[in-house]
């Protein structure tokens, strides 16, 4: 492959991989009528499961290490449980795309652990897009208490973010030694487990729920876990870390569209002018003043862009 080809930007697969994960906010809003947070949550995980389990026969997905039980269990219950449990509860008053613009500030989160737990040192340029960032999701989230949705359910849905924050944490030593299929294989299966007791309500739930509505939960499953993965998996492979981390922006972007289109969903000025605060402090934060230098010895370049790539995987489900 030569260096051109691996700069290219492959805009199908970006394009694809933002609006499954955008239309994942969309599809919530249209399962929770007949189907409770930790029922959509469940389901999701349990299908994402089944889909991948022939990859596990296969040799796909490897065994996990009996070391990493621990880290790989407290991974599915941030990442998965509990960030799915409280995004659908927040979304139970608060609209797709509103949510998908404070779910945008979970990067912010991330640093502010690494602050808190690794030593992580942001910089000047950091913490000015950490407060950015901030200022922007608290005005989406009193936004949404004084307009379409309640204060409560943002504040569920920045939980959510930070939930999702903290999973990245536990999982970023995980993708040193297992791909980003086996961290979703594996953290679902995690994460179904607190979850099963509520079996038998949730299978009376999908008995009675409108088709359209069951068709959002497996949309969640199919599309917005499994082939999102897998196009995310094909813009990582085609060209730069860099690039392919345009992709979490426009995440928003997609949600507002589709909610709109799909739900006729308009969220307020203010949440939108919020949103773009939360999505320039995570720029400023997040993006490098400086380019990497380029490595000479083509492995060393191969494996410095690998390691980038494999925090990347881990980014959303």
């Amino acid at each position: 492959m030569t260096s051109a080809q691996r700069t290219s930007i492959p805009w199908i697969p970006m394009a694809a991989t933002a609006l499954l994960w955008g239309s994942a906010f969309t599809a919530i809003q249209v399962a929770l009528p007949d189907y409770s947070p930790a029922a959509i949550a469940l389901l999701r995980m349990a299908i994402t499961v089944v889909v991948l389990l022939p990859c596990l026969f296969l040799g796909r997905i490897g065994r996990l290490r009996r070391a990493d039980v621990l880290r790989m269990a407290a991974f599915g219950l941030t990442g998965m449980t509990a960030y799915q449990v409280l995004l659908c509860a927040g979304e139970e008053s608060v609209d797709a795309g509103t949510a998908a613009m404070l779910i945008a500030a979970s990067p912010v989160f991330t640093t502010v652990l690494g602050m808190a737990f690794l030593g992580d040192r942001p910089g000047p340029r950091g913490l000015a897009g950490l407060g950015v960032a901030l200022t922007g999701a608290l005005t989406v989230a009193v936004t949404s208490g004084g307009g379409s949705g309640s204060l409560m359910g943002a504040l569920m849905v920045l939980g959510a973010a930070a939930t999702q924050a903290t999973s990245f944490a536990l999982q970023k030593p995980l993708l040193k030694r297992y791909s980003g299929a086996e961290c979703v294989f594996y953290g679902s299966l995690f994460g179904m487990l607190p979850l099963l007791p509520l079996s038998p309500g949730v299978v009376g739930q999908v008995a009675a729920a409108g088709g359209h509505r069951t068709l959002a939960v497996l949309w969640l499953g199919l599309g917005c876990t499994a082939m999102a993965f897998w196009t995310w998996s094909r813009t990582l492979r085609a060209t730069t870390a860099s690039a392919a981390s345009l992709v979490l922006y426009a995440v928003p972007v997609a949600a507002l569209l589709l909610d709109a289109a799909f739900l006729g969903n308009l969220p307020a000025l203010n949440a939108v002018g919020g949103g773009l605060l939360v999505l320039a402090g995570v720029a400023v934060a997040t993006v490098r003043g400086a380019a990497p230098r380029r490595v000479r010895v083509k492995g060393a370049e191969r494996a410095e862009s690998s390691a980038v790539k494999r925090e990347l995987v881990g980014g959303r489900r």
